[in-house]
């Protein structure tokens, strides 16, 4: 870890910190900014809680859309990227011959949600396995064809997979489902402030996702970006107070009593994120993960995608050989904080992300590991 991180952040100094893409890392500006907030807050709640709330969430959606480069007339800030799926899965008409297609490296909870809605009312789910390493669209698009026979209603996948961090070809499946008379949903929870979304170039229907992640806002704080054929028709999971607003940011500015601070302090937050690119800082989280990928196939590691298909900063792993519980022993042992779980099919993956606290020794910590372990 870079000594200068103690600057930015609360870390512990003898902590190799891997997994920013998990929970992401909220800097001291934020938390200073959000402290300042949150004691005007208390000062009095029932004014500083009260109605001009919503104005003050619009211009955070404001500062949001504009650092995602979305319209904000069609994007709306929620608790997290469940909340946002939660939403869609709970509005979208859903009937007994509905289709809807998920690939098998969604996350879990948003794959379980899928399958809740297909079971209430009958509907047809059918989830398209994804084989590791990910080599391109071809690919993908052999397998939609192989196990999706007719028309498809809705079709879930990811911008970049939680747990095999997977680029994916966002363009080519939205032009499959939509010939198939579908839409496209994406789950966006590891684009914000690390892979650049364009819904529309795409042809996605809607987008969910969290901005705590890559963003050094507090958690949580996540967003929802529709279509506008669909904007007016996706509403909260939760029937709240602003739940029959004909505006989208008010409908989801009041999910019930919550804590407002992580959206209204989005502000510093963004402001920062600007400074490390402009330093170049984020600049140098690609080119170490692009050297983490070179020491871990060196000792035997398989990465999870084609160079063309690696997210920037999120780097995922087949450790052959090794079982989770090996991985994430010795690496806790050594003081390092990865992602370590199962694949689809079963394999031991071990996930990075690297961010502005990171250096080098870092990624050499986790390959001397492995390598001894593996050999």
């Amino acid at each position: 870890m870079k000594p200068s991180a103690q600057d930015d952040f609360f870390l512990a100094p003898d902590l190799v910190l891997l997994n920013h893409a998990s929970y992401g890392l909220a800097s001291r500006l934020v938390t200073s900014h959000a402290d300042r907030i949150r004691q005007q807050i208390e000062s009095d709640p029932t004014f500083f809680l009260g109605s001009h709330l919503t104005e003050h969430l619009r211009q955070a959606t404001q500062t949001a859309a504009a650092a995602l480069n979305l319209a904000p007339e069609n994007t709306a800030l929620c608790p997290n990227a469940t909340s946002g799926a939660a939403a869609l899965i709970s509005s979208l008409p859903l009937a007994e011959d509905s289709v809807v297609v998920a690939l098998e490296t969604e996350y879990s909870s948003i794959l379980r949600a899928w399958e809740v809605a297909c079971t209430r009312v009958g509907a047809t789910m059918i989830r398209v396995p994804v084989q590791l390493p990910f080599e391109g669209p071809d690919q993908l698009l052999f397998s939609l064809e192989a196990l999706v026979p007719g028309p498809v209603t809705y079709l879930q996948m990811s911008l970049v997979s939680s747990s095999s961090a997977i680029h994916f070809p966002v363009t080519d499946i939205a032009d499959w489902v939509h010939r198939r008379g579908g839409r496209l949903l994406l789950d966006a929870a590891h684009g914000p402030g690390h892979v650049p979304l364009e819904p529309l170039f795409w042809g996605v229907d809607a987008v969910f996702g969290t901005l705590h992640k890559w963003f050094p806002t507090l958690r949580p704080v996540g967003f929802l970006w529709l279509h506008e054929s669909l904007a007016p028709h996706i509403k909260p999971a939760e029937i709240s107070l602003s739940w029959d607003s004909s505006d989208l940011i008010e409908r989801f500015s009041w999910p019930g009593t919550f804590d407002p601070v992580p959206r209204l302090s989005l502000d510093t937050a963004v402001k920062q994120w600007r400074s490390w690119h402009e330093q170049k800082l984020i600049e140098q989280c690609q080119e170490l993960a692009d050297h983490a990928v070179d020491l871990l196939t060196s000792v035997g590691a398989r990465p999870t995608a084609a160079p063309s298909h690696l997210p920037p900063r999120l780097r995922g792993f087949v450790i052959d050989g090794l079982s989770v519980a090996d991985v994430k022993g010795l690496l806790q042992e050594a003081g390092v904080r990865t992602w370590v779980g199962p694949g689809t099919a079963g394999e031991c993956i071990l996930r990075l992300s690297t961010h502005i606290y990171n250096d080098a020794s870092d990624v050499e910590t986790v390959a001397a590991q492995l390598k001894e372990a593996l050999s």
